[in-house]
């Protein structure tokens, strides 16, 4: 198995995409992968492959000329990739509201909260090159050449404020800094995050617990004082 991940060359994209990555095995053996709670939202696109998914279980199977995309944006579950044989995938990850600078979400077919399955024969074609140089300037040209501005500036904002709070700000402090009533800000979480005001900031929390673990210099209670989870 190989792995690669990459920054983004265009200083462009650096703001919108946290990295690119590389999968690879010629191995037969099944293979599970599995996708936690996260605020980076993912594309995947599984080379000379077809998807099913069955409640929290990505099926992946080996078909050739047919390949698979798969937008992860799950603030709230946790899932499993089971590969069945062999697999190529190509993973783009954005910054938190970033994929809305690509792509109109309304125009994805939704399996499920926070699943969609997207058609896109550009990311598909990019599927077909085979060197990861040839793959990145491919994923570089294209996603340059589709950026546009979200207008979602005020729940960026919103967004930060919770990343700067590490998940501990209350409703009331957001709504008086922002200026929004309660019902606006839970309407587009909802709408542009897939998930409620609470649950982001669980999956914040979450994803910071997950890091500091990793920290050896830290231990559980001071993890636990500092994020409050």
């Amino acid at each position: 198995m190989t792995i690669k991940e990459f920054k983004p060359k265009s200083d462009l994209l650096k703001k919108h995409i946290k990295s690119f990555y590389f999968m690879k095995s010629r191995d037969n053996e099944k293979t599970e992968f599995v996708y936690y709670p996260h605020f980076i939202e993912t594309i995947n696109i599984f080379s000379n492959s077809s998807v099913s998914i069955n409640g929290a279980v990505f099926n992946v199977e080996k078909r050739l000329n047919n390949n698979a995309i798969i937008l992860s944006a799950s603030k709230t579950k946790f899932r499993t990739a089971i590969v069945k044989d062999e697999y190529d995938i190509i993973g783009i990850q954005f910054f938190p509201l970033a994929v809305h600078n690509f792509f109109d979400m309304n125009t994805l077919s939704m399996i499920e909260n926070g699943v969609y399955l997207m058609n896109s024969q550009n990311l598909a074609n990019i599927a077909l090159k085979d060197g990861i140089d040839d793959r990145t300037n491919g994923l570089e040209a294209f996603l340059t050449s589709i950026l546009k501005h979200n207008q979602l500036d005020t729940l960026k904002s919103m967004v930060q404020l919770i990343h700067d709070s590490k998940g501990n700000i209350r409703m009331n402090e957001l709504e008086n800094q922002i200026g929004l009533s309660r019902r606006t800000i839970l309407r587009q979480f909802k709408k542009y995050l897939h998930c409620s005001f609470e649950d982001y900031k669980n999956t914040v929390r979450f994803r910071l617990a997950i890091e500091n673990f990793s920290n050896e210099n830290e231990n559980t209670s001071n993890i636990i004082g500092d994020i409050a989870y």
